[in-house]
């Protein structure tokens, strides 16, 4: 099972005739670590509780839906291998910024997954940093006097930050913020960029041509 099956695509293959790139996961048969283990219970607590599930019924709803969406086969927290559980911990947060579930503590310390938190983050638009509403920080920057709406978007590092967290990127600097919410830019698919709303197919092929 490869990125692109984490949610609705969060990572994206994508293959250029320019530059072929394959995508080569490595399944990490080692039973999951107990750090993995107490961030799985605990998002399970808080969405239990905040949906009014029994913990052990919505761990079951929440493995059935898992199964279905990724064809995996059933498996036990208990020593499950460390590659499905950072999945199934996507998943969860996933199914939180979908659902708007609270949490007792940010999703950034949550996450197995640094790299598919943030593209999930910036595919909610959900700050990176404090889960509120965010608009698309680029963190390589478009430049003065160009036009964002004309600007080729692709290939650039983003990040989700609600407009607290944006200034506060503007005036730190991006290493010294990144070093001290310990966050990273992603480079969205094109076809996220085009859900976003920053370019359009359109405009991509303009430029392209």
């Amino acid at each position: 099972i490869n990125d692109q099956q984490i949610i609705d695509n969060l990572r994206q293959f994508e293959i250029s005739m320019e530059k072929p790139e394959i995508t080569l996961r490595i399944v990490d048969k080692r039973n999951l670590s107990p750090r993995q283990r107490r961030k799985t219970y605990a998002m399970l607590r808080d969405m239990s509780n905040w949906t009014g599930y029994e913990l052990e019924d919505y761990k079951q709803l929440m493995k059935g839906m898992f199964y279905e969406a990724f064809g995996t086969e059933p498996f036990s927290l208990a020593n499950t291998d460390m590659t499905t559980a950072r999945m199934f911990i996507s998943f969860l947060i996933e199914v939180a910024l979908e659902q708007g579930i609270p949490m007792n503590q940010p999703l950034r310390e949550r996450t197995d997954d640094l790299d598919v938190y943030m593209l999930q983050s910036l595919r909610h638009r959900s700050c990176a940093i404090c889960g509120q509403h965010a608009d698309i920080h680029h963190i390589d920057a478009i430049g003065m006097g160009n036009d964002r709406t004309t600007a080729d978007h692709r290939g650039r590092k983003m990040i989700a930050l609600c407009r607290i967290h944006h200034q506060l990127a503007g005036d730190m600097g991006w290493q010294t913020f990144s070093e001290l919410f310990h966050v990273v830019g992603v480079v969205p698919s094109s076809e996220m960029i085009k859900s976003l709303g920053l370019m359009t197919q359109k405009r991509m092929n303009e430029i392209d041509e």
